[in-house]
């Protein structure tokens, strides 16, 4: 007969997880990070602008380059192919949608990490927070 008990509980692999989940997960986080530091750049450099004038408009530069790559990380995070990647790019050069969509692709991605077991604070997730 058989050694293993049949009223026993079944026995999952909690700790598993798949490795392309995880790299895209990873994906995720650094971009949010990233979007989230362009969002707070990007609300500093119009504030900025007002006092110091021209030189604001190198920090909006280095946010837009900021934004960029970090959009660029989330879609490959979520998956998204290189229509939607161009889409957001473009939406990125008009100043308030790319503010909104810079918030939404934020929120999308709190919402992965976190059903992805990620604890996501103000700026982000850490790497810490792994639950694995």
């Amino acid at each position: 007969m058989a050694d293993a008990n049949p009223f026993a509980p079944p026995q999952a692999r909690v700790d598993a997880v798949d490795p392309d989940s995880a790299e895209r997960l990873e994906k995720l986080a650094s971009g949010q990070k990233l979007v989230i530091w362009s969002i707070v750049l990007s609300l500093a450099s119009m504030a900025l602008q007002f006092v110091i004038g021209p030189l604001a408009f190198v920090i909006g530069f280095a946010t837009l380059i900021l934004s960029i790559i970090g959009v660029l990380r989330l879609c490959n995070g979520f998956g998204y192919g290189t229509g939607h990647k161009v889409v957001y790019i473009i939406c990125l050069f008009i100043p308030l949608v790319s503010l909104i969509m810079l918030i939404i692709l934020s929120v999308r991605a709190t919402r992965h990490l976190r059903e992805g077991g990620y604890t996501v604070g103000l700026m982000g997730a850490s790497k810490t927070s792994i639950l694995r």
